[in-house]
């Protein structure tokens, strides 16, 4: 495991491991006691707005703008999904097994000392970080799992001469954003609350959503979208007028485990 270097100069710790910042250089302009945030970014201690969640392109000011009305269970498919990006670059067998063994552990269907034997053959941090013992909230587990995923993204692009210098510039940037888009399939957005008419968890329904869950597409782990088509006109066949669940499950995605509309549907947390 990489050592790491903590800066303190800042209201907000931030880490690097070895020469590579788990927020880059090019994110920041940094200068002694002062921290200038960039677009989609929201300064420390304030209360993000819609807009600003909408737009952000860092999970780490969502999950600090979400605290404790997170659940573990959510957070820690949020790092198995971060990983599922990444599995080309994960390598080892031992990794790939830890984060299906979290992703069950997530949905209770396998132990804590199972968990914790995947864990032990895992060889990769991300891997690691989403298996672990507790999936803490704000800068926790979940966080640095997302961190270290975009940075083997950043360095798989900088070692491979094929890729654009542009491309190879802005690889970490480009796959944290793409991680919002799963944070917010997770997470919902905070500022719209939904509730569920019962009448509208038909059989059917159920059973549709059941599906769109557990047959994903692998190893990437999204979900199908044909599947969750059909779950949508089936919902709207059942009277189901809300406009933002259908539209969040008509939307382009991409949809994973933890999708907050499916999780209404399962009665998940």
């Amino acid at each position: 495991m990489r050592g790491w270097l903590i800066l303190r100069e800042y209201p907000r710790t931030i880490k690097f491991a070895g020469n590579f910042p788990l927020f880059p250089a090019s994110h920041w302009t940094c200068q002694p006691g002062t921290l200038t945030l960039h677009a989609g970014e929201v300064a420390e201690g304030e209360a993000m707005t819609e807009a600003e969640w909408l737009a952000c392109d860092d999970p780490a000011p969502m999950l600090e703008d979400l605290q404790s009305r997170v659940s573990r269970r959510r957070l820690r498919l949020f790092a198995c999904a971060c990983c599922r990006r990444i599995w080309h670059l994960l390598e080892d067998e031992g990794s790939w097994k830890a984060v299906e063994v979290a992703e069950q552990y997530a949905d209770r269907l396998v132990s804590n000392k199972e968990r914790a034997a995947a864990v032990a053959l895992a060889g990769t941090l991300p891997a690691m970080l989403a298996a672990g013992p507790t999936i803490k909230l704000v800068f926790g587990d979940a966080l640095e799992c997302s961190q270290h995923a975009a940075s083997e993204v950043a360095s798989a692009a900088a070692r491979n001469p094929e890729v654009p210098d542009t491309c190879r510039e802005n690889a970490y940037e480009v796959e944290m954003r793409m991680q919002c888009r799963l944070f917010r399939c997770i997470f919902g957005n905070p500022f719209r609350p939904v509730s569920l008419d019962p009448t509208w968890r038909t059989p059917t329904v159920t059973a549709l959503a059941t599906a769109a869950y557990e047959e994903r597409i692998l190893p990437t782990g999204i979900l199908e979208a044909d599947r969750i088509a059909v779950l949508a006109d089936a919902l709207e066949d059942v009277g189901c007028d809300n406009a933002y669940i259908l539209s969040h499950l008509r939307g382009p995605g991409p949809h994973v485990r933890g999708c907050w509309a499916i999780d209404l549907l399962l009665k998940k947390e």
